[in-house]
């Protein structure tokens, strides 16, 4: 309860919500807070009020709005490899409209594709139907990082409830929880 140690700490704190995260470390935290000082220190303490409204404003900035579903099945990315079966692939992957596609290529090949869709990190599943010479390496093209994404947007979500329910009563702090408000509702 040092002032000036606690306002150093708290804009250290703030300035990396990367390292710090307003969701699962600096929101809790501030509920423990809340919960050992009591309402009426807390609310009055100048880092508290930091934390609270940079965390405000950081949740504000992703969550505000919840993100918009892609409207195709278009991947963006440039695979670093251009041999025909790595083009093929590129194709697949930026056209909108064609979500499945199957690659009839030898075992060296499908690894080779396994191995670009694995290093790009791209949204697709790939799975070897083992019929027939050469097999088949069946892609197919899922929503894993808007999947990911709508997680991340449900925690922070609850983290602006639970920051609504710790808003200090300034008028700063009074606007931003009000956005909140309207963002979790």
């Amino acid at each position: 309860k040092t002032g000036t140690l606690c306002d150093t700490a708290a804009e250290k704190l703030a300035a990396r919500p990367e390292t710090f995260s307003p969701v699962t470390l600096v929101v809790p935290a501030l509920e423990q807070i809340y919960a050992g000082w009591g309402r009426k220190v807390a609310a009055s303490d100048s880092s508290v009020v930091h934390l609270w409204t940079r965390s405000a404003d950081f949740l504000l900035r992703r969550s505000e709005v919840p993100p918009e579903p892609p409207s195709d099945w278009r991947l963006d990315v440039q695979l670093s490899c251009s041999c025909p079966d790595c083009r093929e692939l590129q194709d697949f992957a930026l056209a909108p409209a064609e979500r499945m596609h199957r690659f009839r290529v030898k075992k060296e090949r499908r690894q080779h594709l396994h191995t670009a869709i694995d290093r790009h990190r791209l949204d697709m599943t790939h799975v070897t139907e083992r019929v027939g010479s050469p097999q088949t390496l069946v892609c197919t093209k899922d929503r894993r990082t808007f999947d990911r994404r709508m997680k991340q947007y449900g925690h922070e979500i609850a983290a602006m409830r639970t920051l609504v329910g710790l808003a200090p009563g300034s008028d700063a702090a009074s606007g931003l929880s009000a956005r909140m408000e309207t963002a979790v509702n």
